[in-house]
């Protein structure tokens, strides 16, 4: 019967044809005598079975087999060699030697049969001299050395009933080294067909208590035996099919794969062994036929000799170990990673240095291009004005309120509130119509005292971001403009200098430049910028110096503070603002920062608003303009200098000659500021400040005051206290006449009394007389008492005083006829509203014909990223203590751990060393990566003043942090300590893709602990809190780690903070990757017993088969902790005053 045309065909007729002549079947497949061959088949064209080769005339027959044609099986065993004799054709099966079993002999079932085949040899690691070791037979489907044999039952139940109870099998043979195997199909031990797999590859998977074996093979062949099963010519012949070509319909081509599973057996016994054979095609005849997917096998059989030192993860418990060539090439490797780290920070250090030798000779190239003596050329000076714009700046009734705090509670008791604060959380007034002008080349102070509003008031002048509501008129150059087009043109000097202590004055500048100026502009004008800048500053003699910290010397105070300004004014900005630019400075330093200023504003038209505290008389005479502030409020705007005098004097309040002008106004502010409506007579109590004491008295007599006499009380009531000047009868300060302020009063025209201001009066002589003043401005002050934000008596005064003044009024006209032709300009009737503003200013700025502001976009981002990372990597190895203890710290537990740990065995002990010294690595890096906090922390001032300018995009700025910054620190130590103490401690060396997978876990723990320190940093702005807060998590990830707490015993919650610790996902895939596949000694009354290591980490609540999912979430946790801290940085971390 020849082969059918089709698979389908083919199917049917071989099921028809075992079901209608089963004993034709029967007889051909049992027939004993099997046909004569000729040299060559001319059916098959091979002429030797079993895919023996041909020698001239005679077969070379494969391992099992010989006879002529190789068709017989061989008997005895493997260890007989040559003289194994063929099985005779009238025997069923053959007689093995003693020890082996199987078809043809092949498979050994005990360590001395194996003896003769492999003799004893000395092991490569001996533990004693003239130390031998004998081979053992090592039962596996996967063959490890030389070759595996394996024979299997087939247990198809279609496939048992339809051979009537003859037993159907196949041996199986794999060769290690050539990567090729065969197999034979048998029915009660006569061969059927045959088959050859090439390019073999084998894998194991061990879970708890069960194997998995798996041998892949990409390509596959078979043929049949002449006159048998299937193979019968005069019967159904399956020849033609499997030596068919044709894709569709021809025979099985490949992959093969047999995959089988193995459960855990007690010593003595055969293994429970399962396994499938399948591959496409054949699994197609199999399904059609039988009804059966593929081949299933039960293969309990199976064997190889080998040493034990080639069993896989065995040893005989002794370490095997890395060759020693291996390990030479890991010490030089972590040697030239050290070296390498060591020179390029030397290196580094010293490249930066040269890089600034040419500063100063092409600066002074530069001032002799520009002229002689300072004159203005289309030099340097001329490059300073480029896109420069001068800009006047006016505002009017700035006024600033925020949500009143809550008042805490303790417990049942509760501090008492203020009646001036008793109706609710009423908005706090931090600002009230603050007012003023400033012209492009002038430089406005703006004094007060502590808590007077000063800085508030720049921030807002500014626009930076403040908490609180903000109303009011800002104009510039008689226009409104918005919010970015503001920015544009300002540039703002913090109190504090925040700068980067390991960078050189230069260096802070150019950053500056490169990252906020045009990105138009070339690289080279930036950089002639910032030498232009540092020759403005008088900074350039220091320009390669670095900026130094506190423990590290480095440059002045009043040269930070000038870098400070530098970084400002590198970015040519019309309008600069500076807080408290003097503070911390002496006298000298303070002078020369203030004179550099004022040069600025007059040679390049800047326009200079400034904060500042009690200046010295040569500072104060430098300003041009002054807004004193008291509690908020507008005590004096204007002219600083003689106008200034004027007004005050016409308020009574005369600066005593020798006196600091600056001095004088500024206590005269927190004298009236501190008067409270308790010391005022209406409410009798204690002295405020021991100064006086109020003394009741009749109703109809004035109260007299009980001074205690002190110089400070005496100078202060001199100081403060309105005086009448020589011209008192003609401009009616006396208290005599009728005229107040120029206004004479009516009869019953309510004044205020005497006693309402006497703290500021003169003291009284003994009797209690004392002069009756009667003060300017009290109509103002009566008008401003309803206001309802709590103001004293004493400092209303000075703000009205101020306000009916002449320079006063003229300010409000001038402001008030400003901001109506701005609004006009829109075709708005009057002030425009608070809520119409924001949309009013772009169309107020479009339509703006005599100013239009320069349009600057900043550098880009890839600009950004690469200025950053360079800003980076110099402040590593600058400052590379951090780096480099890191580094030795590694070193120093590797070795240390290398000699405690010194070759672990495979004994139980040598587990339990395993497991510790694994979680130990764990535990060091994990609160090593403690130091993060600070790679964002000592940062965080900063960053948050950076991003303020407008430098940088927060994105940009931490992936720099993260690549250039917490890499090196991450994953440098961990290849240290792996390359040093993996072969010192005798970790797995069986292959080298375990020290990979070592050191990739080593990494990924390291990089998602400190990942989890970074974000915590970022979130928490305190380092102390944040450090203790990443110390607990440490502990608590440590305390879900595996080690000590089973996660098998663990709860529901448990278990999912087991999935979610770091530790936990670390040590897991350390522990496997170590355990997984060793067989493990357990002595025990003299004898060996060896068990799975997969059962060991099945017993401590460790997944078998985690290694690549753990891998996975530590992967996972680094991107989910990065991503959150970038989320953090960019949405939370941001200026707020």
């Amino acid at each position: 019967m020849s082969p059918p045309s089709s698979l389908g065909n083919l199917a049917a007729v071989a099921i028809g044809w075992l079901l209608l002549a089963p004993h034709t079947l029967a007889a051909t497949l049992f027939s004993s005598t099997a046909p004569s061959l000729s040299p060559i088949d001319q059916a098959t064209g091979q002429p030797c079975l079993n895919f023996g080769t041909l020698n001239n005339t005679k077969c070379e027959c494969p391992i099992g087999f010989g006879g002529s044609d190789c068709g017989q099986p061989l008997c005895d065993s493997l260890a007989s060699g040559q003289d194994r004799r063929a099985r005779e054709p009238n025997e069923s099966s053959c007689d093995c030697t003693d020890g082996w079993t199987g078809i043809n002999c092949n498979v050994c079932m005990r360590d001395d049969a194996c003896s003769a085949l492999r003799p004893p040899r000395s092991p490569e690691y001996p533990t004693v001299p003239g130390e031998m070791e004998n081979a053992t037979c090592y039962s596996s489907v996967r063959p490890i050395a030389t070759t595996n044999y394996l024979q299997c039952e087939v247990t198809n139940d279609a496939i048992v009933k339809q051979l009537e109870g003859k037993k159907p099998e196949i041996t199986y043979t794999c060769d290690a080294p050539s990567g090729n195997c065969q197999f034979q199909f048998w029915a009660d031990e006569k061969e059927s067909f045959f088959c050859q797999l090439s390019d073999c590859s084998t894998s194991q998977e061990y879970e708890d208590k069960v194997n998995r074996t798996t041998i892949q093979c990409g390509k596959m062949k078979c043929d049949c035996y002449p006159g048998r099963l299937l193979c019968d010519p005069h019967g159904f012949d399956l020849t033609e099919w499997f030596n068919s070509d044709d894709e569709e319909e021809g025979g099985p081509r490949g992959p093969g794969l047999l995959q089988c599973e193995e459960s855990a057996t007690r010593p003595g016994e055969l293994p429970e062994r399962s396994c499938i054979f399948s591959e496409m095609w054949m699994n197609k005849l199999i399904s059609d036929v039988f009804g059966d997917p593929n081949i299933k096998l039960f293969c309990p059989l199976a064997g190889e000799c080998l040493y034990p030192s080639e069993v896989p993860g065995a040893g005989s418990g002794r370490y095997r170990g890395f060759t020693p060539l291996a390990i030479v090439l890991m010490s030089l490797a972590a040697a030239a990673l050290l070296i390498g780290i060591l020179g390029a920070i030397y290196w580094a250090r010293t490249q930066s240095n040269a890089d600034l030798r040419g500063i100063y000779e092409s600066i002074e190239a530069a001032e002799e291009d520009d002229g002689i003596d300072g004159e203005e050329t289309n030099g340097r000076r001329a490059h300073m004005m480029d896109n420069h714009v001068a800009s006047d700046i006016m505002f009017r009734d700035i006024t600033y309120t925020i949500d009143a705090p809550k008042e805490p509670a303790h417990g049942w008791f509760q501090i008492p509130r203020r009646k001036a604060q008793a109706n609710g959380n009423a908005p706090l007034s931090v600002l009230h119509d603050v007012q003023g002008v400033v012209r492009a080349g002038e430089v406005m102070a703006v004094m007060g005292g502590s808590g007077a509003g000063k800085t508030t008031f720049l921030d807002i002048l500014a626009k930076r971001n403040k908490r609180g509501a903000v109303t009011g008129d800002i104009l510039v150059n008689g226009k409104f403009m918005s919010d970015a087009e503001y920015r544009s043109i300002v540039g703002y000097v913090d109190q504090e200098d925040t700068l980067m202590p390991t960078l050189t004055v230069y260096e802070t500048v150019l950053y500056s430049a490169l990252l906020r100026l045009p990105r138009h502009m070339s690289e080279k004008e930036k950089e002639d910028r910032v030498k232009e800048t540092l020759v403005e500053l008088d900074i350039l003699h220091i320009a390669n110096r670095r900026i130094g910290t506190t423990g590290e010397r480095g440059i002045s105070g009043g040269e930070k503070r000038r870098v400070s300004i530098a970084c400002e004014l590198v970015t040519g900005p019309s309008i600069l603002f500076l807080d408290e630019p003097t503070s911390g400075l002496d006298a000298f330093n303070a002078y020369n920062v203030v004179e550099s200023l004022v040069n600025l504003a007059r040679t390049y038209h800047r326009t200079i608003i400034l904060t500042i505290h009690q200046p010295r008389s040569n500072i104060f005479a430098l300003f041009d303009k002054l807004v004193l502030l008291a509690k908020g409020r507008v005590v004096y705007s204007g002219p600083a200098q003689q106008e200034c005098r004027d007004c005050f004097e016409q308020q009574g309040f005369r600066c005593p000659l020798g006196f600091n002008m600056a001095d004088y106004l500024i206590d005269l502010t927190m004298h009236v500021a501190d008067k409270d409506e308790a010391n005022t007579p209406s409410s009798a109590g204690s002295p405020r400040d021991g100064s006086f004491i109020v003394v009741p008295t009749k109703d109809s007599e004035r109260p007299r005051l009980s001074r205690r006499l002190s110089i400070r009380a005496a100078q202060e009531a001199e100081l403060y206290t309105p005086h009448k000047d020589s011209d008192a009868s003609a401009s009616g300060i006396n208290g005599n006449s009728e005229e107040v302020n120029g206004t004479k009063n009516k009869p019953g025209d309510p004044t205020t009394p005497i006693e309402e201001l006497k703290p500021l009066l003169p003291l009284p002589d003994e009797g209690g007389n004392g002069s009756d003043y009667r003060i300017p401005g009290l109509r103002a002050s009566r008008r401003a008492s309803a206001a309802p934000d709590f103001v004293n008596e004493h400092l209303r005064v000075l703000v009205d005083g101020y306000r009916d003044s002449r320079v006063g009024q003229a300010m409000s006209a001038q402001l008030d006829d400003a901001v109506t032709r701005a609004c006009s300009i829109t075709g708005v009737n009057g002030r425009p509203s608070a809520a119409s503003l924001s949309s009013q200013m772009s169309r107020l700025l479009a339509q703006s014909t005599t100013f239009t502001p320069p349009h600057h976009t900043g550098a880009t981002v890839w600009t950004q990223f690469k200025i950053l990372s360079q800003r980076t990597i110099k402040n590593l190895y600058r400052n590379p203590y951090l780096l480099l203890t890191h580094y030795f710290i590694s070193i120093l537990v590797a070795v240390a751990l290398g000699f405690l740990y010194w070759h672990l065995d495979l004994t139980i002990s040598g587990f339990q060393n395993r497991m510790g010294v694994l979680f130990f690595i764990c535990a060091v890096f994990g609160f090593g990566c403690l130091s993060s906090m600070m790679v964002f922390g000592g940062e965080r001032v900063v960053f948050v003043r950076e991003r303020a300018g407008g430098y940088y995009s927060p994105a940009v700025y931490f992936l720099s942090k993260v690549l250039f910054d917490l890499i090196p620190l991450r994953t440098i130590p961990p290849l240290l300590l792996g390359l040093i103490s993996y072969h010192m401690m005798g970790l797995r060396s069986d292959d080298f893709t375990f020290f990979v997978k070592f050191l990739l876990v080593l990494v990924l723990f390291n990089l998602a602990a400190a990942s989890a320190c970074l974000m915590i940093s970022i979130a928490i702005p305190e380092t102390a809190v944040a450090t203790l807060i990443a110390t607990l998590l440490m502990l608590f990830e440590m305390l879900f780690g595996g080690m000590l707490l089973n996660k098998n015993w663990l709860g529901t919650f448990g278990k999912i903070a087991c999935n979610l610790s770091f530790f936990n996902a670390g040590w897991e895939a350390l522990m496997v990757n170590e355990v997984n596949g060793l067989i493990l000694i357990d002595r025990k009354f003299l004898q060996d017993i060896n068990v799975p290591g997969a059962a060991i980490l099945g017993t401590f609540g460790l997944n078998a088969l985690g290694y690549w999912k753990d891998v996975g979430r530590l992967v996972a946790m680094i991107v989910v902790l990065l991503a959150l801290g970038m989320a953090w940085l960019v949405i939370m971390v941001k200026e707020r005053r």
